[in-house]
């Protein structure tokens, strides 16, 4: 594994030097510029100081390889603490060195006689020492090394301070490293050591850059496991812990290991070793050091203080502030604010000591906090690794701290709530806790939630509890695709509330007619729903008239009688769709989203972005219909409740912009939709799952499979009472199934019942879409005229896709019909739109048609700006040239809210967050004084300010 990291290294153009040394380049040319100083007769010192892991043994080692490249010789020596008792032990190291590498040395003792007598014998050595060092110097240069200076005896230290500063009048070059924090032999010696080094030649390793960590993870890509901000995050940017990490990852795959682990015994074991050595590092530290480090290992977070540490290692708070700063000295902590500087430390430590023993420190710790007045973030992370509850207050903490989680992050208040369970639940917090359970599964396994409410309902409480529990568990089993299951709970509850609350009573009789609607088990509209509910659902049912229903809705989705989310408010918000009201209807849903996201219920967040999708696919706008539905898709999967009720939408939306952007091969399981067996509810928006399915099926010529599919939708809809064909266009899809089939006679049957139908309903995107389906199936005489009176219909602002395809239609029958200059038009209109919408099936077919009309599509043109009408297009020129919205208003004398109502639809049809990106569509030149204005009679102030400007 080495080699294939240092393969990688110099395949990615890296110097070929340890990846503990990445990113040294500033110390590397110090050195080099010493060497060759050196090799030109003059000496030089350095010292090489860092924390652990940061590559100084490393440099050394570095730096001896480059002096023997250069011819020199390499006097090497290595401290430990073992060693310092002994006198003169570098020394001889060193000098043992010089006689190995053959280089004849005058002996030591020659200059003796030289010196007076009186002199001191141990000065005496010292410079008969320093005489060896210079006459050797001068047949060859020298580089002498002393790894771990902070441990070499007294003498030797004193040597090599008298030739550290004599050093420049010979050719050696010396250089030491130091490991920070750890005390040294002498202190006064190693002080006047580095005194003597010059402060540019002082070499302080630090931990790499976030820059430089993310190049070297990079440069080992292709063994790095995980994200890379979190392996650099992890080591802080220690070049030694950071390489340690990647290369246990293959070690800890082959055995199995998950990500977390309990003990030291399950470490790889090349994070032994990292741990080992730490520990090493700390054992010669003072001696409550290594005690210290573990209690801060527990502690962590931003309650680190002495005095908290000095309680759980039983110290006195000045013998825990020395310990804490010499861990701060030697690199463990941050000097401020005492955390780890290296995370992976901390966790090594950690896991060094033994779990019952973490335990009781973990309960030490909650306790003092606690008696700190800390909050509970600070406490319940111990509280949940505490060896016991053993007091009141702790139970109730945790639970505290659940309730607040929630809906957020519901596993860690699982986790609290779970450990509250593992040490026995007090008797009068047992309700409280089943209630907790069940809102934490809601977020984590709406399946597995059923059993946990099941179980709350049991216990004891009021009628207006019981009823909200009953009204949850429903929602529950509906959104599992348990309709009758959700019926038969709240009639139990009804019963019993009936007589005892009669608010109750009316909430439980509302949910049952909201589940009786959803599965269509009554046709006409169930009791105990309100007037104006009631006679919504009908008109919509029957599809009287647009009109009528768009006033109705919007009467019921004013605030406050309708809350946003709830069933009610979700039956006005699609009659607001399917009347064709779409922009109105876009308010209200991204508010709800908005509320949603806020609140967090994992399903209240996925039934507003599948409803918000299929207001998109209304509208055209397949990238954010794709998009919204996708979301509310995975956030239903991660509950496990993605097969039903909003899942099924979801899956419906993604399939039809499959249909759009003609990639149905992509659509794979989402096609796999079964028609459920005779007699058995179906949730109303497996529906629109199944009508899909077989619109695709159809394109891909499973006709037989998309017929059974649609007859299925033809049939739940007559038993639920619903004719409009703005609601399910079953209609239409089942006419171009029966064209595939050869039966033309039903085709053009079903295409005309649902034109009538539309026309009577009087939405423009119903009439619209049924005007095209009649049109395909008509003789060629009626395809022309129904065609372009679905042109005439529909408006490009409000469905461009639908548009969009009605000028392909129209373009082609004049195609057919030889005008080929109008058909070219049409289809140059119809090929903007429909390229600036991402449908990639339609463009096809309408450059096809441009094509044999004579036409030359540019498939690289998107003319988003063609989405655009003329008003909207001048508003959005002059904004793209920074003019405020105020100064617009002015300028056109329109009011500034209409002027901000134009902005908001042209960020909606060119996919734009606001008006900064206006001018990738639109060129400042274009806003010019040729521009038709809102209002002809503005032409002249227009000038007039164009002149001042």
């Amino acid at each position: 594994m080495v080699s294939r990291l240092s393969s990688l290294l110099s395949n990615r153009g890296i110097q070929a030097v340890s990846r503990e040394l990445f990113g040294r380049n500033q110390e590397f040319r110090i050195i080099e510029e010493m060497l060759d100083s050196a090799l030109a007769g003059e000496g030089a010192s350095a010292l090489v100081e860092g924390i652990i892991g940061t590559g100084k043994t490393t440099l050394l080692r570095w730096s001896e390889g480059q002096a023997r490249q250069r011819g020199m010789l390499v006097l090497s020596a290595t401290a430990s603490p073992t060693e310092r008792r002994f006198s003169m032990g570098i020394v001889h190291q060193l000098f043992s060195c010089l006689e190995n590498s053959g280089v004849s040395s005058v002996p030591p003792g020659q200059y003796a006689s030289r010196h007076p007598a009186q002199v001191d014998p141990q000065y005496l050595q010292l410079t008969d020492l320093y005489k060896v060092m210079s006459a050797t110097s001068e047949r060859i240069p020298i580089l002498v090394t002393v790894d771990c200076i902070q441990c070499v005896d007294r003498d030797s230290l004193l040597w090599l301070g008298f030739l550290l500063r004599r050093i420049e009048n010979i050719r050696v070059v010396l250089l030491a490293s130091q490991r920070r924090g750890e005390p040294a032999s002498d202190q006064h010696l190693l002080v006047e050591f580095m005194e003597s080094i010059r402060p540019d030649r002082h070499l302080r390793l630090e931990d790499l850059s976030p820059s430089t960590a993310s190049r070297l993870v990079d440069a080992l890509g292709s063994c790095v496991p995980g994200p890379a901000e979190t392996l650099i995050a992890d080591s802080g940017g220690n070049p030694y812990l950071l390489t340690q990490q990647i290369l246990a990852a293959p070690s800890a795959e082959q055995s199995g290991d998950g990500v977390r682990h309990d003990s030291a015994a399950d470490l790889p074991i090349r994070l032994r070793a990292v741990k080992d050595r730490v520990l090493c590092l700390l054992r010669r530290l003072d001696r409550d050091g290594l005690r210290v480090a573990h209690a801060a290992s527990v502690v962590g977070g931003s309650a680190m203080n002495a005095e908290l540490i000095g309680e759980l290692c039983s110290l006195s708070v000045e013998e825990a502030s020395r310990n804490l700063e010499q861990l701060a000295e030697c690199g463990i902590l941050h000097p401020t604010s005492l955390a780890f500087r290296h995370p992976i430390i901390a966790r090594l430590l950690y896991l060094d000591i033994p779990r019952s023993h973490r335990a009781v420190l973990h309960q030490q710790t909650a306790r003092c906090l606690y008696n700190r007045r800390l909050g509970p973030a600070d406490i319940t992370p111990h509280l949940v690794q505490a060896a016991t509850l053993d007091e009141p207050w702790m139970a109730t903490l945790l639970l505290d701290a659940a309730e607040e989680l929630l809906p957020g992050d519901a596993p860690t208040a699982l986790d609290h709530i779970e450990t509250v369970e593992r040490h026995g639940v007090p008797e009068q917090l047992a309700s409280r806790i089943a209630e907790l359970r069940v809102r934490t599964l809601l977020q984590l396994d709406l399946p597995g939630s059923v059993p946990a409410q099941y179980a709350l309902l049991g216990l004891g409480a009021g009628h207006r509890e019981l009823a909200a529990r009953a009204l949850r568990l429903a929602d529950t089993l509906i959104r599992l695709g348990e309709p009758q299951e959700a019926r038969q709970v709240l009639n139990s509850v009804n019963d019993r509330a009936r007589d005892q609350d009669a608010a109750a009573a009316a909430r439980l009789s509302r949910h049952l007619a909201h589940i009786c609607i959803d599965d269509g088990a009554c046709t006409d509209a169930p009791r105990g729903l309100e007037r104006l509910e009631s006679v919504i659902l009908r008109r919509i049912a029957n599809g009287e008239s647009a009109a009528a229903a768009r006033r109705l809705c919007r009467m019921s989705l004013a605030t406050p009688r309708t809350p946003y989310g709830s069933p009610s408010w979700y039956y006005a918000l699609l009659g607001l769709i399917w009347a064709g009201d779409f922009d109105e209807a876009q308010s209200h849903i991204d508010a709800e989203v908005r509320l949603a996201m806020k609140e967090g219920a994992v399903t209240r967040v996925a039934e507003a972005r599948a409803v918000r999708a299929l207001l998109h696919m209304h509208r055209g706008l397949l990238t954010e219909a794709g998009r919204d539905a996708r979301l509310a898709l995975t956030a239903l999967r991660r509950i496990d409740a993605d097969a039903h009720h909003m899942g099924a939408l979801a899956r419906s939306v993604l399939i039809d912009v499959a249909v759009e952007k003609d990639q149905l091969a992509e659509a794979g399981e989402l096609l796999d939709v079964q028609v459920p067996p005779a007699g058995q509810p179906t949730a109303w928006w497996h529906l629109h799952l199944a009508h899909s399915a077989a619109r695709a099926l159809g394109r891909l010529g499973h006709t037989r499979q998309a017929l059974a599919l649609v007859t299925y939708c033809e049939q739940e809809l007559d038993r639920r009472g619903i004719s409009n064909p703005a609601v399910l266009p079953w209609r239409s899809t089942k006419a171009l199934i029966c064209v595939g089939l050869g039966n033309l006679p039903d085709a053009r049957r079903l295409a005309r019942r649902e034109a009538d139908l539309a026309l009577r309903w009087g939405a423009p995107f119903a009439q619209g879409r049924a005007l095209l389906t009649l049109a395909a199936v008509s003789p060629v005489g009626d395809v022309l005229r129904l065609n372009r009176r679905a042109v005439d219909l529909l408006d490009v602002e409000e469905a461009p896709l639908l548009y969009a395809q009605s000028l392909y239609a129209t373009g082609h029958a004049y195609q057919q019909g030889g005008s080929t200059a109008r058909a070219r038009e049409l289809l140059h209109r119809a090929n903007e739109v429909s390229i600036a919408l991402g449908a990639d099936g339609l463009v096809e077919l309408v450059q096809k048609a441009l094509r044999d009309a004579g036409g030359r599509p540019d498939p690289r043109k998107v003319s988003a700006e063609a989405l655009l009408t003329p008003s909207e297009r001048q508003v959005a020129k002059l904004a793209s040239q920074g003019m405020s919205n105020r100064d617009i208003a002015r300028l056109l004398q329109v009011s500034l809210r209409n002027v901000e109502s134009h902005l908001t639809h042209c960020y909606r049809k060119l996919r734009i967050s606001g008006r900064g990106e206006l001018s990738r569509f639109l060129s400042a030149e274009d806003g010019a004084a040729g521009s038709t204005l809102l209002h002809p009679h503005a032409a002249a102030g227009y000038h007039r300010h164009r002149q001042s400007a």
